[in-house]
């Protein structure tokens, strides 16, 4: 009977994912990426009819210089050209507000200023414009709602930067971190197929492109947390440690992973085994608590505000509620007054996310794996994020970069 000829699970992707930013695309760039994806589905289609005479491995390399040639042109391009115009004409344009407020961060920190004590009236972040219905001033300008690990990592290539080129912008580290991303979630799968699909779910994923190129975090944190699960795979469980506790020094949502990363740890053996596997994570804990408790002796009452406070509307000029989640539900229907009211969203949050975590974690057992790690904390981040105050679309992208990991990778990870 002969074999049915179909187009690779890879190829079904590309087409699909490629195809949504082809539209956005004009010009030399929009031709380009249309060949790109064009080129990739013939040469699938020609190698499965048997058209063309072609080694697998020759197949997976053509397949991942036309993958990564869209994530140039898709990702990296427009984020470098973003960088040029932004220095062509202010410091506030082409940029998230984020990346600039880990900017003035830097700043901050080498003229020894906390910048959580610190409010961001006079810095480019007051320029930037700022449009949110219900809200007239950036609140962002009196709170640093991210971790230190961020601009304390960025600071060097800050000063590197300033010294050599004169100027700096964050993406620098972003765009850096994204591009180093991309080896070790390949490394995740073990054959083909589902290499170029990871690596294609990620690194086209529609909800965290447009985040990349504006200036957004999120990728910083998801390099340690794939760098964590890279690690576990290979039974590196304490440098793995170290990197979850960078993640978890970086971005709050980061903490959601630490649940699975412990019963993993603590599963991979009999008790006795289990106990020492949970020493040997230490690092967890260690590395971030170094990190934080400094900014917290400086001036506790700032970080905590910054923080914590500001993020659940809890402080005099809190995160305002917006986005499709639950907040957004509730101001739709009336049920609160205005974006800056306070709410018990973490009632709501703890009802939903404690039973679901449970049994997450009841399943992991069963199945312990890196596979399940990522797909227990995908589904936690979905569940969080939407009962939050804030349900932003950018969360999304962590979302399927998760899932598409908790689907296509392998516990093994050992093949090259």
């Amino acid at each position: 009977m002969n074999q049915t000829k179909r187009l690779s699970m890879d190829t079904v992707f590309l087409v699909a994912v490629g195809t949504l930013y082809v539209v956005d695309f004009s010009g030399v760039t929009g031709a380009l990426l249309v060949l790109t994806i064009g080129a990739y589905a013939i040469l699938d289609s020609l190698a499965w009819t048997n058209t063309l005479s072609i080694s697998l491995r020759r197949l997976f390399d053509l397949k991942l210089t036309l993958v990564l040639l869209a994530i140039f042109l898709v990702v990296v391009l427009p984020t470098v050209s973003w960088m040029f115009m932004r220095q062509m004409t202010a410091p506030w344009q082409y940029i998230h507000d984020g990346a600039i407020q880990i900017e003035e961060s830097i700043k901050y920190l080498l003229q020894g200023k906390n910048p959580y004590t610190e409010n961001y009236l006079g810095t480019p972040l007051a320029e930037w414009e700022y449009v949110e219905e219900g809200t007239t001033e950036n609140p962002a300008l009196y709170h640093n709602a991210y971790l230190p690990f961020i601009f304390l990592f960025s600071t060097p290539f800050y000063i590197v930067a300033k010294h050599v080129t004169g100027w700096y912008d964050q993406r620098l580290v972003y765009l850096l971190l994204f591009v180093c991303t991309l080896w070790p979630l390949m490394q995740h799968a073990t054959d083909q197929t589902r290499k170029l699909g990871l690596l294609i779910v990620f690194g086209l994923n529609f909800f965290a492109v447009s985040y990349i190129i504006w200036g957004g975090n999120d990728g910083f944190v998801m390099f340690w947390l794939l760098m964590s699960t890279y690690l576990l795979q290979r039974d590196r469980i304490p440098a793995a440690a170290v990197s979850l506790g960078l993640a978890c020094a970086s971005k709050q949502t980061a903490w959601l992973f630490v649940p699975f990363f412990l019963v993993y740890a603590w599963g991979k053996g009999s008790h006795p085994r289990g106990f020492s596997s949970l020493r040997r994570a230490c690092p967890l804990f260690i590395v971030p608590l170094l990190l934080i408790l400094p900014f917290l002796l400086w001036d506790a009452a700032s970080f905590l505000d910054d923080t914590y406070l500001y993020l659940a509307g809890h402080s005099e000029s809190s995160y305002p509620i917006k986005g499709p989640g639950f907040g957004g539900l509730l101001l739709a229907f009336g049920l609160i007054g205005d974006e800056t009211a306070s709410f018990p969203f973490i009632l709501f949050q703890a009802a939903f996310c404690l039973p679901l975590l449970a049994f997450l974690l009841r399943t992991q057992l069963s199945d312990n794996t890196v596979k399940r790690c990522w797909l227990g904390y995908g589904l936690l981040l979905l569940t969080f994020t939407f009962f939050s105050r804030f349900f932003s679309m950018f969360y999304l992208g962590t979302i399927v970069s998760a899932l598409a990991l908790g689907c296509l990778s392998h516990d093994t990870g050992r093949q090259a």
